[in-house]
């Protein structure tokens, strides 16, 4: 079963969790560049006062020592942009780990099935080892059976045969005494 959570942004409910994955980085990227982009802003403009406002139109007001329309302007274009920028890059980060995320589970998933398959493979054969092993030993058993009844009927046979044979001696035993008897 795959996990809602591994499947790519654009396949399931956007949460708030997701946006906040994917909006942190280009948003800090977004203010550091702002940041960045007045601080130097600040430490390279020439202050205006009103000798150089008469002559370049700047601003002489207090305001206007921190931030004006330009600097303000910049800070957003630079900002917007390397956020932007950043969070193209971090959707297709979160993109591609989320693919490969999915792609381990399905591996995994596969896998599974495999090893239940050879399991059942397995257990398949070991019963049909565990089969031909009982029918190996009844067929054992019945040769046993049948060479112990084969021996019993020689041994009756033998038996049988060496009492005729001695009571054919006897009976020639008999006939040469009673010959021998009779005769002399």
């Amino acid at each position: 079963m795959v996990d809602p959570t591994g499947l790519p942004l654009n396949s399931r409910p956007t949460n708030a969790s997701d946006v906040v994955e994917v909006v942190w980085l280009p948003a800090l990227l977004a203010l550091f560049t702002a940041a960045s982009t007045w601080l130097i802003w600040y430490y390279t403009y020439t202050v205006c006062t009103l000798e150089i406002a008469t002559l370049t139109g700047c601003n002489p007001g207090s305001i206007a020592r921190y931030v004006n329309v330009d600097v303000f302007g910049r800070m957003l274009t630079y900002g917007g942009l390397v956020g932007g920028i950043g969070g193209f890059w971090r959707y297709d980060m979160i993109k591609k780990e989320r693919a490969a995320r999915i792609a381990a589970q399905m591996q995994v998933a596969e896998l599974q099935k495999q090893l239940e398959e050879q399991r059942a493979k397995n257990a398949a054969a070991r019963e049909e080892a565990i089969q031909q092993a009982e029918e190996a030993i009844r067929q054992a058993e019945e040769d046993r059976r049948q060479e112990a009844e084969e021996r019993r009927q020689e041994h009756r046979a033998f038996i049988t045969a060496l009492t005729e044979l001695t009571a054919e001696i006897a009976h020639l035993r008999q006939q040469r005494n009673g010959g021998a008897h009779n005769g002399q």
